[in-house]
């Protein structure tokens, strides 16, 4: 811990305190920084054996013998070396134009990005060859961008950031070619090349992000990915100068020991700020920058671990959980795999380099080689192919649950099943700012292998229709008033942050049955009272149940944006993307106008789109919609599920009819919160509850009067319900749940 000096010098008995726990502690620390103790740390008193943070000795001599025996490999070495050929004839990026761009990055992402992929490919070749002319390639390109006068763009912020993006990229392509081509450098290319990381990454990059006496950057201030990315490549860096640079061990460690509390941020609410994490693993930024944010720390990690042992990396619990957010937010269809792209994201994102990365750092699940397997084995990749571990496996265990809430980022994922051209729902309902879209009660919709509902993505930072569009929710399928939902403030007008973030507040996957009740009321309470969100899966449809209310009447518009085609057809909405297709019933209000709005094309703004506002015919206050979703299989002009609005005393439903079930869902109109100060009592078609919403199946044919014939019940909120003096539910409290009779 670092105390403010001003703080020390006024109080003698303070500073008198911390010399001696410093006095006293400096060999517990090195134990716990370093639990092999002095071994690890007399490590930085002897020659280090090159290179070492990852292309190690036993790695390479590994690769050499599958090379030779396995073909597999002969071919992806084929590849890079291939492309360390084309890399040889490069020209680098000159200094003039890589000085003369403006803004947060300027012209430095082409010499950053030349660089990194030099020392990654280049400097395996030599290794593995040992062929000159790699490295003499390599080494000339550190030394001519040594000569740049920084590695950073200039935003003209107040105070001046020193570092960004690019600068962390510049130090893995520095450490990385550094290290591979050691034994090649003279003494004084050596000194150069490490001057050069010091003077235009480590050190910048160090005193904005982790340096007391410098730092300008804390957890909260930037967008989140930003601060793993350059602080871990900073330290990778700092790695590669162990042997050349005293300070190098300090900045390690620090590095090192910073990232405990990078994972446990829990947020910041004065600053509208959210936790980087989920406690399951989830990263609220989106899956691109999850990807992006961890893969560059494991990548240090695996550094760090190589030249100190495993056992030196600090435990950090979270790293058992976040390859698992990759898995669950997956779509496996029969060409590719996608994913959900809330936020700034895409459907083809994958977390493959981050599960990667798992992997070579000893983090391993079944489950991760099924996703590398689908995604990217990582054979086409200099570190990939080294550190290749991957076992053949065409499915996920069967217990591998079909439904998961990452409940502290807002996220659910329902699926019918991890079968390729599965059907698969999202819902999104949390944060808003930066990466994070004002997009709080959204919902996507894979099926038969392609989206149909769906995000309207996003475009490069650099276009004003970035915020104009994609970052308002008009871009998400939400409900908006006058054209307004969450704040404009809150993502895009201003970046403030939300206030109030959406919830997910509860998943049911049972008995046939899901469930996911998500409230947007938070970050649309400047014009909403109430804005809840239910999603109720059962068999072949898809039940969303709105309950809103506004500060003042005005026109409701429940938006629908989809993939390629949306055929009306009466009071049917036929969606439909190749062979995927999927019918949008509009229950209640029984009256509903569709109007056709222009959107913009996922990232395509030069390219128009168009959607659905779905609005009931008079202005109001508050309004309550029923929409089925019923996904059809393929060659069904129908869906097997048939549809019936439902009326009853304070409460509207639909019936649906699938198969030899029929399923009853009602909606209490008593318990939407205009009966605060009493229960909410109502009797809906014979059934005596207090339940805002509940739901009975039973055979056709059945007696609905007996409830002897049901067979599931659901119950959302609800503390008791009975009929003809039978309880089937009693309990003080008011529950969710969903059960079977006798069971």
């Amino acid at each position: 811990m670092t105390f403010p000096t001003s703080s020390l010098r006024g109080n003698t008995a303070v500073l008198l305190f911390a010399i001696i726990i410093i006095c006293l502690g400096i060999d517990s620390f090195a134990q716990s920084a370093h639990p092999e103790g002095g071994a690890a740390l007399s490590r930085q008193t002897r020659k280090l054996s090159r290179p070492m943070l990852l292309f190690t000795a036993e790695k390479l001599e590994r690769l050499h013998k599958r090379i030779d025996e396995d073909t597999l490999f002969s071919k992806a070495w084929d590849k890079l070396l291939g492309r360390a050929d084309t890399l040889l004839e490069a020209k680098l990026v000159s200094k003039e134009y890589a000085e003369g761009g403006s803004g947060q990055h300027g012209n430095y992402g082409r010499p950053s990005s030349q660089i990194t992929d030099m020392a990654w490919t280049l400097g395996l070749a030599y290794q593995i060859t040992g062929e000159k002319r790699y490295a003499k390639k390599l080494r000339d390109a550190l030394i001519h961008y040594g000569t740049l006068n920084k590695w950073a763009g200039d935003a003209n912020r107040d105070p001046p950031w020193h570092s960004e993006l690019n600068t962390a990229r510049f130090c893995c392509g520095y450490a990385v070619g550094y290290d591979s081509i050691y034994d090649f450098l003279s003494e004084q290319e050596r000194k150069t090349i490490a001057g050069s990381m010091v003077r235009l990454g480590i050190k910048p990059t160090l005193d904005d992000w982790i340096l007391g006496e410098k730092r300008i950057h804390a957890l909260d201030s930037m967008g989140h990915n930003w601060w793993s990315v350059c602080v871990s490549m900073a330290g990778l860096a700092a790695l590669s100068l162990l042997d050349d640079v005293p300070e190098a061990a300090e900045w390690v460690q620090r590095v090192s020991q910073a990232f405990p509390e990078f994972f446990n941020y829990k947020g910041n609410v004065l600053q509208n700020k959210t936790a980087n994490f989920d406690e399951k693993g989830a990263f609220y930024e989106s899956v691109s920058y999850a990807n992006y944010a961890l893969s560059e720390y494991l990548l240090f990690r695996l550094a760090f671990s190589n030249v100190f042992g495993k056992s030196s990396a600090p435990d950090i619990p979270l790293l058992e959980k976040v390859g698992d957010f990759f898995i669950h937010t997956c779509y496996p269809a029969s060409d590719y795999m996608m994913s959900v792209n809330f936020g700034d994201s895409s459907l083809r994102s994958t977390g493959a380099r981050t599960v990667q990365m798992l992997l070579a750092n000893g983090y391993d699940a079944p489950e991760y080689h099924w996703y590398l397997n689908r995604t990217d084995s990582g054979l086409n990749d200099p570190v990939g192919l080294v550190y290749y571990e991957l076992s053949p496996r065409e499915s996920l265990q069967e217990d591998f649950t079909n439904s998961m809430m990452y409940q502290d980022i807002g996220w659910a994922v329902l699926r019918s099943s991890w079968r390729d051209d599965a059907t698969m729902l999202a819902v999104k309902s949390s944060f808003a700012w930066n990466h994070a879209h004002p997009d709080a009660g959204s919902f996507i919709l894979f099926h038969k292998g392609k989206p149909l509902i769906i995000d309207s993505g996003n475009c490069s930072y650099s276009r004003r229709e970035y915020t104009s569009y994609y970052r308002q929710s008009k871009a998400h399928n939400v409900i908006l008033i006058d054209g307004n939902g969450q704040n404009p403030e809150d993502c895009g007008n201003g970046d403030r942050g939300t206030v109030t973030p959406g919830r997910i507040h509860k998943l049911i996957d049972k008995a046939g049955l899901r469930y996911v009740f998500a409230d947007a009321t938070g970050p649309t309470s400047w014009k909403f009272s109430r804005n809840y969100r239910h999603f109720l899966w059962l068999g072949g449809a898809i039940l969303i149940f709105d309950d809103v209310r506004t500060h003042e009447a005005g026109r409701l518009e429940w938006l629908l944006h989809y993939q390629d085609k949306a055929d009306r057809q009466g009071g049917r909405i036929i969606l439909s993307n190749g062979d995927a297709r999927a019918v949008v019933l509009s229950l209640f209000p029984e009256e509903i106008n569709v109007t056709e709005k222009k959107g913009l094309k996922d990232h395509d703004p030069d390219t128009e789109v168009t959607y659905l506002a779905l609005s009931p015919e008079e202005a109001g206050r508050e309004n309550k919609f029923i929409t089925a979703v019923l996904p059809l299989g393929s060659g069904d002009k129908e869906s097997p599920v048939q549809i019936e609005r439902l009326k009853a005393n304070d409460a509207i439903g639909v019936r649906l009819s699938e198969g030899e079930m029929i399923t009853d869902v009602y909606l209490n109109l008593r318990a939407d919160g205009r009966k605060m100060h009493r229960n909410s009592c109502n009797i809906i078609d014979g059934w005596d509850t207090d339940a805002y919403m509940f739901a009975v199946t039973r055979p056709k044919g059945a007696d609905k009067n007996d409830p002897d014939s049901v067979v599931r019940y659901f119950v959302a909120c609800g503390s008791y319900l009975r009929r003809d003096g039978k309880v089937v539910l009693d309990s003080l409290s008011k529950v969710y749940t969903v059960f079977v009779p006798n069971e």
